[in-house]
């Protein structure tokens, strides 16, 4: 029997401290991620550093006041705390995976902390680790913080975990199914937009080929007509919102193409310009974006240059191709409407590009269920839905409209559903054979019986002696679809 390598964290499951591990676990993801960002922007010396450094260690102190150490595995994309698996929840979700980032970026599977780790001991390890952030110096990490004599913190490679530990790790995940696919393609893709949009507001212009390479994993799930990325549109994570939502606007495009029979090379460039079609926003001053209230005119008059400010970044791209084109002609249009009411005004003989009519048809849907500090709820997808059917109709292109239904089915993700057999069940990602029957999440029996966390039922998709007597609004209902959907 071989030994396990120092750095090996066996899963571990239901015993009396899960619970506190996985609360301590989320904060201690919060405190780390929020260290990482100040040590990118202030020295070591500084009092905002020194607060986020405080905080960590406080958490730390928590954690190993019952525990030998503190050993944070990235084992399969799933974060585990001294073996047991921290859950993604809605809330942490954009920590959680930037996290995962940072230690993919490094090769790095785990990091153990000791008792006797000193505020002193974690400076010198952050400097390297923000070092390391130069791939020539990545693979080099574990040494050098053994050379620079930090005693307590001791990393584990990626390529070092125990193998067995892995393959537990993945059988529980099922990274190889379509769900698992899934969460893995889109958070990257979310991630992959922040530096497109924060590189484009440093240079000015937009990275068109980042922009491809992103997309392509999406086009291909699509054609594939695996639809659970589809499904994942429905997560809303209000601090990441701007990123999210160029991912879930390139998602619903594409997958809103596909029904309209676009080929893949369509698909593809649509899925491009949907992911740019907000870039001009980078031009807008950041406390308007996140204001907590409706704008004032003056404001709004700024908020509506963003389709401009777009088009002409765009022209800052070196070349001129057809998808730049297409892309300057999505960000300015994207805020028109088919009956040619919205913004910047144009003649009436303007005529909307085809490409605009369905990245402005995600745009809408998506942004309707989103949260707004002034909103007492948002829509729920089902509710935006009904809407967009109803009074909006005369907004958009018939087709395009019909075909955000081929793609979101009748009940979109996020809605609860109350069946004929009386089951409470949460759609989880549309079924394009069947707009009626949505793969599901059963959560409570017909007897009134909530399913237990541990004990999870899915309708892959709901089966045919099941029909859906109506959607349950969030007032009826304690269910967090967030969290389930996120889970």
């Amino acid at each position: 029997m071989t030994e396990k390598p120092q750095g090996s964290v066996p899963p571990r499951s239901g015993d009396a401290e899960s619970g506190r591990l996985l609360d301590l676990g989320a904060q201690l993801l919060v405190r780390f991620s929020a260290l990482l960002r100040t040590a990118r922007t202030h020295d070591v010396s500084n009092q905002a550093f020194r607060r986020q450094l405080q905080e960590f260690m406080g958490v730390l102190q928590q954690v190993m006041e019952d525990e030998d150490e503190v050993a944070l595995a990235a084992v399969a994309d799933y974060f585990y705390l001294n073996g047991v698996r921290l859950k993604a929840s809605a809330s942490l979700l954009t920590t959680y995976h930037a996290l995962i980032e940072e230690f993919e970026r490094r090769a790095l599977g785990g990091v153990r902390i000791l008792h006797g780790v000193t505020p002193a001991e974690m400076e010198r390890f952050l400097q390297l680790f923000m070092a390391s952030e130069d791939p020539a110096l990545a693979g080099r990490l574990p040494e050098a913080v053994a050379e620079a004599s930090v005693e307590h913190i001791v990393l584990v490679a990626a390529a070092d975990l125990d193998k067995d530990d892995l393959s537990r790790a993945l059988d529980e995940q099922d990274p190889v199914g379509e769900r698992g696919r899934a969460k893995k393609m889109f958070w990257r893709a979310v991630l992959g937009t922040k530096r497109i949009v924060v590189r484009a507001a440093q240079s000015g212009r937009p990275d068109l080929r980042q922009a491809k390479r992103l997309v392509q994993p999406i086009v291909d799930s699509i054609m594939k007509n695996e639809y659970s990325i589809v499904g994942l549109t429905a997560l809303k994570e209000h601090d990441e919102y701007t990123y999210a939502h160029c991912v879930n606007v390139s998602v619903l495009s594409v997958s809103i193409g596909q029904a309209l029979g676009l080929p893949r090379q369509a698909l593809a460039d649509l899925g491009v310009t949907a992911l740019l079609h907000d870039i001009g926003k980078v031009a807008v001053p950041g406390d308007l974006l996140r204001k907590p209230a409706k704008l004032a005119p003056e404001e709004w008059k700024v908020v509506r240059r963003h389709p401009l400010e777009g088009v002409n970044m765009m022209f800052r791209m070196p070349g001129l191709t057809s998808l730049t084109l297409d892309a300057m002609r999505v960000s300015l249009e994207h805020h028109l409407n088919f009956d040619l009411t919205g913004y910047p005004d144009v003649e009436h003989e303007w005529g909307q590009a085809t490409m605009t009519r369905i990245v402005a048809m995600a745009d809408c849907f998506d942004a309707m269920t989103a949260h707004r500090a002034y909103s007492h709820r948002p829509r729920t997808p089902f509710e935006a839905l009904q809407y967009l059917l109803g009074p909006a109709r005369v907004q958009f292109d018939p087709a395009v409209l019909w075909a955000l239904v081929r793609t979101v089915g009748l009940y979109p993700a996020g809605s609860v559903l109350l069946t004929s057999s009386n089951h409470v069940a949460l759609a989880v990602s549309p079924n394009p054979q069947d707009l009626r029957r949505p793969f599901c999440r059963v959560l409570v029996r017909p007897d009134g019986t909530p399913l237990p966390e541990d004990a999870e039922e899915t309708w892959d998709p709901m089966p045919g002696s099941e029909s859906v007597v109506r959607v349950l609004r969030p007032e009826e209902t304690s269910v967090d679809a967030q969290e389930l959907l996120a889970a």
